[in-house]
């Protein structure tokens, strides 16, 4: 090593020393101090900067975190009290569907009714079908009535030893005997389906002269098949003669929505008709619907 770069190197050891004892106090160099500090500053200032904006920064991953952890908490929440209360609902209608069920049984002693759940329903054209947990092992039979609390469903059409196949009353080819409710009048006709989705049912055969009234209730005749009078097949809408001009014909709106359907009973057994009649329509005889 020449002198010169020797001599360079000396220099700046000393200054580094210098800088060193002032930075630390130990020596006082005004002018040398202001040098250091105005070198030292800028650098300082920087590294600050970067160490609040890096701690800054964590702060912010850290407080992102914790927000989407939080976050999937209340979603998770939020599902579980989707799925109470979806089970709230369920658990309710259940009940008032199934208490109207029972309240109908209590009013109608002198019908033999068996429960039965609806598990299955036709997706043909027709959609005229529903299929039942009960059968020939629970003493089914063809042409048993199933009803729910608010009227007849349909009739038993087929019997499996486990399942039924039930014909819904608004199906074209069921046929069920009816007679309008009112004391004054007890018009007799037969209830026919349409196989038509909102389409009323119709009450054929009815004499010309027959007193239909729009609002009159409409319940099974007795007359026909193995199911008892008195049960509640709609309420009249409006009627109409005959295309020849001899006979009447109504149009009924069906006491029950068979599409929501769910639990039914299926009438096995009952006592005389006419006792059954006046039993189980001994709050509504003599009136029309509401």
């Amino acid at each position: 090593m020449s002198k010169k770069n020797m001599s360079l190197l000396l220099i700046v050891i000393a200054l580094v020393a210098l800088m060193a004892l002032a930075v630390e106090g130990r020596v006082r160099f005004p002018v040398l101090n202001r040098v250091v500090i105005a070198v030292i500053s800028p650098v300082n200032s920087c590294i600050q900067t970067f160490t609040g904006a890096a701690s800054s920064l964590e702060k912010k991953l850290e407080a992102i975190t914790t927000m989407e952890a939080e976050n999937e908490q209340l979603k998770k929440e939020n599902a579980e009290l989707r799925r109470a209360n979806i089970a709230m609902a369920e658990f309710y209608a259940e009940n008032q569907r199934l208490t109207k069920l029972l309240q109908y049984k209590e009013h109608v002693p002198e019908q033999k009714l068996l429960p039965a759940k609806v598990v299955g329903r036709n997706m043909g054209d027709l959609q005229d079908v529903v299929i039942i947990d009960r059968g020939s092992a629970d003493g089914l039979d063809k042409e048993m009535a199933v009803v729910t609390g608010d009227g007849i469903v349909g009739l038993v059409e087929e019997v499996y030893p486990a399942a039924a196949k039930v014909m819904l009353i608004t199906s074209s080819r069921c046929k069920i005997g009816a007679r309008i409710l009112r004391a004054d009048s007890r018009a007799v006709g037969v209830i026919c389906g349409r196989s038509m989705e909102n389409m009323p049912l119709e009450m054929e055969h009815l004499p010309r002269e027959a007193d239909v009234r729009k609002g009159d209730v409409v319940i099974t005749s007795g007359f026909s098949g193995r199911h008892p009078a008195g049960l509640v097949i709609g309420t009249v809408r409006e009627t109409s003669p005959e295309a020849a001009g001899l006979l009447l014909n109504a149009d009924v709106d069906p006491a029950v929505d068979s599409s929501k359907v769910e639990e039914v009973f299926v009438v096995t057994g009952y006592s005389n008709p006419a006792e059954a009649t006046g039993k189980l329509n001994s709050n509504t005889e003599g009136g029309q619907a509401q």
